[in-house]
C-alpha cells in the first residue's frame, strides 16, 4: 500500500513538471510560428503578438539604457543636411575660396597707379660745400611737400600673368570646395550606414539574447524533470554567454560609429545619433545598364577634383610664363605736385613729370631667368602627370565600386534565400524536437543559422548601398538628391 501511494505521488509530480515543460514547448513553438515576431521574447512580453514598431520601441529603450545615452533620432536626409552646414572640412575649404577671391581682386587692382603724400623737412646748420668747391656757412630749414602719383604701367607684363594665376587659383579653390562637399556627402552616407548596420545587427542579437535565455530556461526545466541532460543545460548556458559577448562587441562598435558620424556632421561627438529606420532596403542609385567606360567618360566631365587639378596646372603655367617678362623693359611714369622752399625764403610751387624706362636682360645675365623657366616647366610637367595619375585612379575606383555593387547584389539575393531557409529550418527543428525526432543541439544549430543569416543579409544590403554610394561619388555625380533617390524613412 505504501509503495502504491509513493508511486501515485511520483506520477503526480511528474505530470506537473511535464505540464510545465509542455507549456514551454508550446510557447516556444507558438512563438516561432508567429510571422510578425519569431522569437522567444514573445514569451517574456506576455506571449501576445506585438507590432514591429512596438518591438522597435522596446529594443531601442533597452539599448539606450545600456549605452547610458539619450538617442538623437534622425534620418539620412537630415544627416546630410547637417553635415553640409556644419562640417569643418567644408568650412576650411570655404575660407580658402574667400582668400582666393580677394587675391584675384587684389590682382585686378594692381593695374591702378599708386598715390601717396611725401613731406620732408630738414635743419641745415654749419659749413657745406657749394658746387663741391667753395665752403659756406649756412642755417636753413628746407621743406618739401608733394603729392605723388606713380604708375608702373603693366610691370613688364607680369600683371597679366599674375592675374591669370589668381583667376585659376580661384577656380581651383572653388572646385576643391565642391569636391569637399561631395566627399562629405559620401562620408556621411557611409558613416550613417555603419551606424545603421550596427543598429540592425544589435537588434538581431538582442532578440537572440532573449531566445537564448528562454532556451536555457527550457533546458533546465527538461533537466529537472529528467527529460533532458546536463549537457543540454551547459550548452544552453554557453550559447547565452556567447550571445552576450557578441552583443557587447556590437554595442561598443555602435557607440564608436555614432561618434564618427557626429564628427562628420560637425556636432558634439557625444551625441548618440540613431537612425529612424526599423529595416534596411537596397537602393539602386546608378543605372545598371551603364558600363565602366561610360561611367569613366562621365567622371572626366563631372569630377570636381579633376577640374581642380586642371586649374592648378593653369596656375603653374601662368607662373612659368611670367618669367619671360624679365627681358621686357620696365616703364614707370610718375607725377609730382607740391611745394618746395625754406623757412626763411618761403615756399614755391613745384610740378614734375618723370618717365623712367629700364631695359633688363633677364635675371643674373639671363641665366637666372632661363633656369627658373626650366624649373617651372618641370613643375608643370609634374602637375600634368598628377592629373594623369588622378584619372587612372578614378577609373580604378569606378571599377572597384562597380564590381562591389554587382558582388553585393548577388550576395543580397543569396542571403534572402539563406534567411528564408534558416527560418524554416528552425521551425522544423522545433517541431522535430517536440516529436522526439530531433535533439536540442539541432535547435541550437538552427538558431545559430538564423541569427547569422539575418546578420549576413543586413551586412550585404548595407554593402550594396555603400557600393552604390561610392559609385555615385567616383563618377562625380553624387548630390543630396541623387544619394537620396527612392529613400523613405520609416518613422516610429
Amino acid at each position: 500500500m505504501r509503495i502504491l501511494i509513493i508511486f501515485i505521488i511520483y506520477i503526480i509530480i511528474q505530470s506537473v513538471c511535464y505540464a510545465n515543460v509542455s507549456e514551454y514547448i508550446e510557447s516556444y513553438t507558438k512563438c516561432c510560428e508567429n510571422e510578425s515576431y519569431k522569437t522567444f521574447s514573445q514569451v517574456i512580453k506576455g506571449g501576445a503578438s506585438i507590432s514591429a514598431i512596438e518591438k522597435q520601441s522596446v529594443i531601442d529603450r533597452e539599448i539606450s539604457q545600456e549605452l547610458n545615452s539619450v538617442f538623437i533620432y534622425t534620418d539620412l536626409a537630415e544627416c546630410i543636411k547637417t553635415s553640409l552646414m556644419n562640417n569643418f572640412d567644408i568650412k576650411i575649404e570655404d575660407a580658402g575660396v574667400l582668400e582666393a577671391y580677394w587675391l584675384k581682386k587684389n590682382a585686378q587692382f594692381q593695374l591702378l597707379p599708386n598715390i601717396y603724400y611725401n613731406f620732408d623737412i630738414q635743419n641745415l646748420e654749419g659749413q657745406y660745400l657749394v658746387g663741391g668747391i667753395v665752403a659756406t656757412t649756412t642755417h636753413e630749414v628746407p621743406i618739401q611737400s608733394f603729392f605723388i602719383l606713380e604708375w608702373s604701367t603693366v610691370n613688364q607684363g607680369k600683371y597679366f600673368f599674375y592675374l591669370a594665376e589668381m583667376r585659376n587659383l580661384l577656380k581651383n579653390r572653388r572646385a576643391n570646395l565642391e569636391y569637399s562637399k561631395e566627399q562629405i556627402i559620401r562620408d556621411t552616407v557611409l558613416a550613417y550606414y555603419d551606424v545603421l548596420e550596427k543598429k540592425m545587427e544589435m537588434e538581431v542579437q538582442k532578440v537572440n539574447l532573449y531566445d537564448r535565455l528562454e532556451q536555457l530556461k527550457y533546458t533546465r526545466a527538461r533537466f529537472e524533470t529528467g527529460l533532458g541532460t546536463l549537457y543540454d543545460v551547459k550548452r544552453a548556458e554557453a550559447e547565452l554567454a556567447g550571445a552576450q559577448q557578441e552583443y557587447t562587441t556590437t554595442i561598443n562598435s555602435l557607440r564608436l560609429n555614432q561618434a564618427a558620424l557626429a564628427n562628420i556632421m560637425g556636432v558634439d561627438v557625444l551625441d548618440a545619433i540613431y537612425p529612424f529606420e526599423i529595416e534596411v532596403d537596397q537602393r539602386e542609385l546608378i543605372n545598371p545598364d551603364c558600363d565602366i567606360e561610360e561611367l569613366y567618360e562621365q567622371a572626366l566631365e563631372s569630377r570636381e577634383d579633376i577640374r581642380a587639378k586642371k586649374a592648378e596646372i593653369d596656375v603653374y603655367r601662368a607662373q612659368r610664363s611670367s618669367n619671360y617678362t624679365d627681358i621686357i623693359p620696365a616703364v614707370t611714369l610718375s607725377y609730382q605736385n607740391g611745394t618746395v622752399g625754406t623757412k626763411r625764403a618761403g615756399m614755391s610751387q613745384h610740378n614734375s613729370i618723370t618717365l623712367d624706362v629700364r631695359a633688363y636682360l633677364g635675371k643674373n645675365l639671363l641665366l637666372g631667368t632661363i633656369t627658373q623657366i626650366k624649373a617651372d616647366s618641370a613643375l608643370v610637367k609634374q602637375k600634368k602627370l598628377e592629373l594623369i595619375n588622378l584619372k587612372r585612379q578614378v577609373k580604378e575606383d569606378i571599377l572597384n565600386a562597380y564590381y562591389d555593387s554587382l558582388n553585393a547584389l548577388k550576395k543580397v539575393e543569396s542571403s534572402k534565400v539563406e534567411v528564408e531557409a534558416a527560418n524554416v529550418s528552425l521551425d522544423l527543428s522545433l517541431a522535430n524536437m517536440k516529436a522526439g525526432e530531433a535533439t536540442f543541439i539541432d535547435v541550437i544549430a538552427s538558431q545559430n543559422l538564423k541569427v547569422q543569416s539575418n546578420i549576413n543579409l543586413i551586412k550585404n544590403m548595407i554593402e550594396y548601398n555603400k557600393a552604390q554610394t561610392n559609385l555615385l561619388f567616383n563618377v562625380g555625380i553624387i548630390s543630396p538628391d541623387n544619394v537620396l533617390k527612392d529613400y523613405k524613412t520609416r518613422f516610429y
